[in-house]
């Protein structure tokens, strides 16, 4: 339990400097204000909920999306550095292995390493060409962490898979009302 503790505060400040580096010195501090007044720090699902929420309040529910998507994507390159010890992304190991198996791997490992413990779970669902990862809990659109996960998603994969898009979209699963993200099985171009 100390260790999840432990990671949801490096997670905390994963979100932070991402949220800085997209939104800028002015918007980071205001929003950095209102998180320490809530209990949100370090609690992992629930201070990405209240990001979210908070970018939803302050530009819209569309624009939130994007940004979200554009903190998700800068949070990446600090998760790998945070958390490299267990996802083992630079490992020999792992940067030899077929593209196809780097790219499932690195989804699984990120998934259980990073997001399961940090209460952002997923049913994990495969077709011919595509995975879904569905949320398992329902969450108002101005607090769904499936957006900023969606940009992680996003660089990460340009990332393990030397430079190749992956197409990756967030929707709505109507007879569940739960959020799903539904990543590509194939690159772009190839």
């Amino acid at each position: 339990m100390i260790e999840n503790e432990q990671n949801k505060r490096i997670f905390s400040d994963v979100i932070t400097k991402a949220f800085q580096e997209v939104m800028g010195d002015e918007e980071s501090a205001r929003y950095e204000i209102l998180l320490n007044r809530s209990d949100q720090i370090g609690r992992g699902a629930e201070e990405i909920s209240f990001m979210k929420q908070f970018l939803s309040e302050n530009f819209g529910s569309a624009e939130a999306e994007g940004l979200a998507v554009c903190i998700g994507k800068n949070s990446y390159s600090f998760i790998k550095n945070q958390f490299e010890k267990s996802l083992k992304f630079r490992a020999a190991e792992f940067r030899l292995l077929p593209t196809q198996r780097r790219v499932r791997n690195a989804l699984e490992e990120l998934r259980s390493i990073v997001l399961d413990p940090l209460g952002i779970q997923f049913t994990c669902l495969e077709g011919d060409d595509e995975i879904v990862w569905r949320l398992q809990c329902a969450y108002a659109a101005e607090e769904c962490p499936a957006y900023f996960v969606s940009g992680v998603l996003q660089e990460m994969l340009t990332d393990v898979s030397g430079g190749r898009f992956f197409p990756i979209a967030v929707n709505l699963c109507e007879e569940t009302q739960r959020t799903q993200i539904v990543i590509a099985k194939k690159a772009l171009g190839h």
